[in-house]
């Protein structure tokens, strides 16, 4: 029987990419590299499920950056530093300290590292080029707003191209964005505009919740997000990844905000049908009391690491020297992910790559993330349920914001150390 390596990710374009990429080194070795590509949903929970059980049937484990507290404190996945040290084929010193950090070290500043960056995220702006550049619509644009219209610096300009490109008797609306329940979803989206209006989710020196994110920075900035929701489809404040690239696709929207991850399908002609009329953009700001322009943007993407129940440890960290070499990053950079290899950040051809990769490097100086801590899966479904909850209209900003802050306190008090 031939030998073989199962590896564990959420469903889209690059696990699609990265099992295309794996034939290779199936040629090469002759270990195939199978790929359990699940719904977004299910991809922690049966994670977490497969590691209770000392599950074997994962090797390689792919994860969100917040979910390396959980699994590398519970020793589920492997310290990679020895193998690290004792690789011929790629080193520490390999990788963007930043990344590496984000999505590989446990705990923080220990320099302890559970997983490499296999796929730096954050989240952008895609929108119809068609529309923007289009005279007539940059005429109207002006005699209503009083300035040009162009991808907006400024979440006031977000709002104001969403609005004038909404028009439901064309089926045309001005934005697309995350308003899910669904793992993630709506406060990847809303943690842009919490973060640039100045708010945090919480004070982690004092582990403090109450007053941190039920402040009166967050319940403006949650006020402002709702809105937007006002200028989506029919629907659009259930909407999660898959009908926001279905928006996108079809054109039913002038603008979304969307993870850097899906910009590889939407500038591809077999997955979009507008793939030649979008272009891509960084997220707007908030403009802060002394004048200067606040923008933070939600961090994403995943570390790879080792399942410790693996019976082909050995195997699973050779493929990962050979899938992290110089030579298949830059394949993998121009199928649409996003290296972490300083050599090949730095090299002048990684901007030209994609139409995006430009923007990258400047988004990703922007990131912040949630909380790396072992209670995040706990943390991240109040706070998703009570989000949600405001964009469907069931409470106020400030309801669901005091909902939060007193589930969160709670969480943290009964795990202070």
């Amino acid at each position: 029987m031939q030998e073989s390596l199962t590896l564990v990710w959420h469903e889209g374009v690059l696990g699609e990419r990265l099992i295309d990429l794996a034939r290779d080194y199936t040629d090469r070795t002759g270990i195939a590299v199978r790929g359990r590509l699940l719904p977004w949903s299910e991809w922690h929970s049966t994670i977490a499920a497969h590691f209770a059980a000392a599950g074997s049937e994962f090797d390689l484990v792919i994860l969100d950056s917040q979910s390396m507290s959980e699994f590398a404190s519970q020793g589920h996945v492997l310290l990679l530093n020895p193998y690290l040290e004792e690789s011929a084929r790629i080193q520490v010193r390999d990788f963007d300290p930043s990344s590496l950090k984000t999505y590989g070290e446990y705990p923080e500043g220990s320099g302890e590292f559970y997983a490499l960056p296999i796929n730096q995220d954050t989240m952008g702006l895609v929108y119809r080029k068609d529309l923007f550049e289009d005279e007539g619509e940059r005429a109207g644009f002006r005699a209503r707003y009083g300035y040009d219209l162009a991808p907006p610096e400024t979440y006031s300009g977000l709002r104001d191209v969403a609005e004038f490109f909404t028009r439901p008797g064309q089926d045309l609306y001005g934005i697309a964005l995350y308003g899910s329940e669904a793992y993630d979803g709506v406060t990847s989206a809303f943690n842009n505009v919490l973060w640039s209006f100045g708010g945090e989710l919480w004070q982690p020196e004092t582990r403090q919740a109450e007053g941190v994110i039920n402040s009166t920075a967050n319940v403006a900035a949650l006020e402002f997000f709702k809105t937007l929701f006002d200028c989506s489809p029919p629907g659009g404040r259930d909407w999660y990844y898959e009908e926001v690239n279905e928006a996108v696709h079809t054109g039913r929207v002038a603008m979304a905000i969307n993870w850097f991850y899906f910009f590889s399908a939407h500038a591809d002609p077999k997955t979009s049908s507008l793939a030649d009329r979008v272009g891509f953009a960084l997220l707007p700001g908030q403009e802060a009391a002394d004048g200067t322009l606040r923008r933070h943007h939600s961090v994403g993407g995943q570390g790879v690491s080792v399942s410790r129940y693996s019976p082909r440890r050995e195997a699973a960290w050779a493929f990962l020297e050979w899938f992290m070499s110089n030579e298949v990053q830059w394949r993998w950079a121009h199928g649409g992910g996003q290296t972490s290899r300083v050599d090949i950040l730095n090299h002048p051809d990684y901007a030209s790559a994609t139409p995006y990769n430009a923007l990258f490097p400047t988004a990703m100086s922007r990131v912040k993330d949630y909380w790396h801590l072992v209670e995040y899966p706990q943390l991240l479904a109040a706070y998703q349920r009570h989000t949600h909850a405001v964009v469907a209209g069931e409470v106020t900003p400030r309801e669901g914001l005091d909902h939060v802050a007193r589930e969160h306190q709670a969480i943290l008090d009964a795990s202070r150390p």
